[in-house]
């Protein structure tokens, strides 16, 4: 499961709106201040992402949540959207540069047109399925509500005797 922190920044009677930060890599290389990226990861705001998840425990403004998404649900989802398009589109290249050699056309501009046309009908059929009925497994999930002060904590001593 990969886990993130967010805030809480609304609360309705069974959701709540969390707002994480989106990390760059570059917050956590040890050379970020001598990289020009990292000066340029720097110069740029922090980005916010809000999310809309359902919760029927208490909560309030200001808290922090653990959000979680399974590794293999991302891992397919990345699969999807980064690397079938790619092999759909050097697929697309190689056949269509075999069709066309065989009805006597010869034109490159043909070849890139049949391959950014199977590429976009790719891109739109990851859309449908990442959107479709299985949506839910892409999203991230409501782990735990992080009490808001340490007194909320419940520690137990742990002695000899008991």
């Amino acid at each position: 499961m990969i886990e993130e922190i967010g805030t809480i920044t609304a609360v309705d009677s069974d959701h709540i709106w969390v707002e994480t930060e989106i990390k760059s890599t570059c917050g956590a290389c040890v050379a970020k201040d001598n990289c020009g990226t990292g000066v340029v990861a720097k110069a740029f705001a922090p980005k916010k992402e809000l999310l809309v998840l359902r919760c029927t425990k208490k909560a309030i403004v200001g808290q922090q949540v653990r959000l979680g998404i399974p590794e293999n649900h991302l891992l397919s989802a990345s699969a999807l959207v980064y690397l079938l398009p790619l092999v759909v589109l050097v697929i697309s290249a190689v056949s269509g540069q075999w069709l066309l050699s065989q009805l006597s056309i010869s034109s490159e501009l043909w070849i890139i047109g049949f391959s950014a046309l199977c590429t976009f009908f790719c891109f739109r059929w990851v859309k449908h399925r990442l959107d479709g009925e299985n949506a839910h497994r892409y999203q991230p999930r409501l782990l735990a509500l992080i009490p808001e002060k340490a007194s909320q904590i419940n520690i137990q001593s742990l002695s000899p005797d008991s």
